[in-house]
């Protein structure tokens, strides 16, 4: 929906407009997050991701161990982001003896670039949590930073994302809209990655392909 009559493209650099518009977009994915939740679950079902929907993060822990379990992951890279920082996925997959590394840059790993890299493409799975996720399109949108290596989305051939209530936005406009606003705030930062479900590509012979350029499995974990 259009929340305020004005789409992205009309705002400008007008900092306040783009501001009062961010308002009102936080407010009514807030307002509306079950419903948000619910065409996020059809949508991206549809785009070819393995959609689970749970209560809580202890119900969703389960459903992640299934997946790590099923697939006899050895090596587990997660990014640091709040929804994983508490060593819940550590938790979650001690009884099962895997390892799990946590992956930022900077003075927030104690890793080199060329180690985490290394890391990543060694691992079964990468968990990640998302910044939003776009209802009508099905897809999860990360904004790397020191804490978020997009590594952990990129390298590995599982990736699980997490999603919880609250980062669910209607469409790609309102992400605009909100981007414009990091932008004006200082805050854009160089890049985002929208992932809209498994990795595909049809580079050779025009033959559609899974999992050539990116993750060929991809699980969305719904929480709340």
């Amino acid at each position: 929906p259009n929340l305020t009559g004005t789409g992205s493209s009309a705002l400008g650099d007008n900092s306040d407009a783009v501001s009062a518009r961010s308002q009102a977009i936080q407010a009514y994915i807030d307002e509306q997050s079950g419903p948000l939740m619910d065409s996020l679950s059809e949508s991206a079902t549809g785009a070819g991701w393995k959609v689970a929907r749970f209560d809580d993060l202890d119900k969703a822990g389960d459903h992640i161990v299934g997946i790590v379990r099923d697939v006899e992951a050895n090596l587990v890279v997660r990014s640091r982001q709040d929804v994983l920082e508490s060593g819940i996925v550590e938790a979650w997959l001690a009884s099962l003896g895997v390892d799990v590394v946590p992956m930022a840059l900077g003075e927030h790993s104690e890793h080199t670039v060329d180690e985490l890299r290394s890391l990543a493409e060694r691992a079964d799975i990468g968990i990640t949590g998302v910044d939003y996720a776009i209802a009508e399109t099905g897809s999860c949108v990360l904004i790397p930073s020191a804490q978020v290596s997009r590594l952990v989305s990129l390298l590995p051939p599982i990736h699980i994302a997490i999603v919880q209530r609250g980062q669910v936005l209607p469409t790609l406009d309102e992400l605009f809209t909100i981007r414009r606003r990091d932008f004006l705030d200082g805050n854009l930062g160089s890049y985002m990655n929208l992932i809209s479900g498994p990795s595909r590509s049809a580079d050779i012979e025009y033959t559609l392909v899974t999992g050539v350029h990116g993750p060929g499995e991809v699980h969305m974990i719904l929480v709340g």
